[in-house]
């Protein structure tokens, strides 16, 4: 008689983390019950696709060494990151150091928080929106969501014709433009129609914003690691930065390039700021190596950066013995941006 699976329920992760519209749906507490009741901690567990970092953290945590094959360079990053999770005053002193370059003159914070500057409706001082209103096909904002500091008014406004200018004034097919295509492929490979298609869902304005933060990280004399947490904090700016946020719907999960009717535009230093509340919000780390070698008995994750049908031959005499996995998903959105995104930060 075949044994009977059961259905074992979790509970929801209250935060669905950097990426989260991307990744499969995550319920706390599955893997470790599954594992637990069938196998000893220090087993070897595979994951053979590593396109749900909160799997494998949890199967490490919960005491067992799993091996993850993630072919995928954001795949990758979300892993480490979720498995070595950096502090919140680590990611601000980063995110400061970065605010305080220089930018004509001023610093770059400034210059890109500028970039969103709109007037307040209740007393004309000037802030920067979170947020710009826009309707697919027509070329300018309809409305801005702010918070004004000085007055305390927020909320949706109409735009302004203030508003309109500074968004007509990014050119669609300038240098940052150009810089992010050849980032990615070479003007004459045959797969550059793919990150052109990518970039379409990217108004002037972020492509202008990511690439002078791109060029000025690049630019800096970084440690390792601390360039490892502003590409991060890049990359969460990224997912929030193109035009695939519908609004007002809250719980958009998009599996192709395809422009909502109505959408936000994101404020793009904003999105570095909120990225570090979500950064910083992955709980304790597990240990972290790389393939081949192996983590502590007591639990950790080896990381192979690769296809598992290029891992398999050197698997040997590991002792495999289970395989969790989300089963990668058809997902034109986020395979293509992928591709793009680690194109400009790696």
């Amino acid at each position: 008689m075949e044994e009977s699976i059961p259905f074992l329920p979790g509970e929801s992760s209250p935060i669905p983390g950097p990426l989260g519209r991307f990744l499969p749906p995550f319920q706390n507490g599955v893997v470790r019950s599954w594992l637990q009741e069938r196998y000893p901690p220090g087993s070897w567990v595979l994951d053979p696709f590593g396109v749900s970092p909160k799997t494998v953290v949890e199967a490490a945590k919960a005491g067992y060494r799993v091996l993850v094959a993630a072919n995928n360079p954001v795949s990758r990053a979300l892993v480490e990151m979720w498995a070595t999770p950096p502090s919140t005053s680590e990611l601000q002193a980063v995110l400061a150091d970065l605010g305080a370059a220089s930018k004509g003159g001023e610093r770059i914070e400034k210059h890109i928080k500028d970039l969103y500057a709109t007037p307040c409706e209740q007393c004309g001082q000037e802030v920067s929106a979170d947020y710009f209103l826009w309707e697919k096909q027509v070329p300018v904002p309809y409305a801005r969501y702010y918070h004004c500091k000085n007055c305390n008014d927020s909320g949706e406004r109409p735009a302004t014709p203030k508003d309109i200018e500074r968004a007509s004034s990014f050119s669609a097919s300038g240098l940052h433009r150009a810089r992010a295509l050849e980032r990615v492929v070479p003007i004459h490979d045959p797969d550059r129609k793919h990150a052109e298609e990518a970039l379409e869902v990217y108004l002037p304005r972020a492509v202008y914003a990511l690439f002078n933060l791109i060029n000025k990280i690049d630019g800096m004399s970084l440690t390792p690691h601390r360039r490892a947490l502003l590409q991060i904090l890049l990359l969460h700016a990224c997912d929030q930065g193109n035009t695939l946020w519908a609004h007002p719907t809250e719980r958009s999960r998009p599996k192709q390039l395809i422009t909502p009717s109505r959408f936000r535009e994101n404020n793009i230093w904003f999105a570095l700021e909120n990225g570090i509340l979500l950064w910083s919000g992955a709980g304790n780390p597990v240990s972290l190596v790389s393939w081949p070698d192996h983590p502590p008995a007591e639990g950790g994750i080896s990381l192979y950066e690769g296809r598992l049908k290029d891992l398999a031959p050197s698997l040997g005499d590991l002792g495999i013995t289970a395989i969790t996995a989300n089963i990668p998903r058809p997902n034109q959105a986020f395979w293509t941006l992928s591709a793009l995104w680690a194109g400009w930060l790696w």
